[in-house]
Parts: structure tokens; sequence; C-alpha cells
């Protein structure tokens, strides 16, 4: 993991004031290791993690994890997951995720996610980004 991504991020979130009320928080993860348990969230975010179908397999592992405590819970636990159509390891997850979770699941197109769904994959372009 870079720690400089997990740096920008939360200079991101500062700079929108996301950090005021001390519940936005980031943290390394070893995706890899079935035994760690991510913290309870809102929002879970994974961007580009597919660097290899273990790990592909391992986050399609924590995503259902995650997602499986929102029949016990009032509260709904959402992920976000973004990856280029150029990351291989990518279809491992969807894959991986289709067989346990939904079969119909589609990387999407579309940039804004359906606030209502508890899970978004989104396929990003990074050569249609528009930088502020």
């Amino acid at each position: 993991l870079d720690e400089c991504a997990l740096e920008m991020v939360e200079a991101a979130a500062r700079e929108q004031g996301f950090l005021i009320d001390q519940r936005f928080q980031t943290q390394q993860f070893d995706l890899t290791s079935r035994q760690n348990v991510l913290p309870d969230a809102d929002l879970y975010v994974m961007s580009d993690v597919f660097e290899s179908s273990n790990v592909a397999e391992s986050a399609a592992y924590h995503v259902q994890s995650i997602l499986s405590k929102n029949s016990n819970s009032q509260s709904k636990r959402r992920v976000w997951v973004f990856a280029q159509s150029d990351r291989a390891q990518r279809e491992t997850f969807l894959d991986v995720m289709r067989e346990a979770y939904d079969e119909t699941l589609e990387w999407s197109l579309n940039q804004n996610p359906d606030l209502d769904s508890e899970l978004w994959l989104c396929d990003l372009d990074e050569t249609a980004v528009e930088y502020n």
C-alpha cells in the first residue's frame, strides 16, 4: 500500500470538510488476510486493488463480508469499487462476486453511483476524468 495515497485521500477529505466531525478515516488493511476484519463504516471504497488474482479474490471475500452485515443491521453499508478496464484481475473479482452475491453484476460506465444500492462497481476510464 502506498502511504502517500492515504495521505492524499486524507488531505482531499480535509479540504472538503469531511474531517470536521471525525467520522472520516483511512487505514492500511491487508485484503489478502481473511483473519482481519474491516472496521464498521457506512461507506467502503476500493480503487485499483486488483494487482493479483489472490488480491481480487480476497477483496471479493471482504466485500461479501461487509454486505452480509446489511441483513442484520438498521444502517446500510455501501461498497464502491473503482477499477480500470485494463486491470486483468478485476474480472476475477467480478466472477467471484457474481457467484457469491449477484450473477447479474456488471461494471458500470455511469460515473454517478446509485445511492440506494449497496454495491457499485465503477468502470473507471482515466482518460475521461476531469481534474479541477
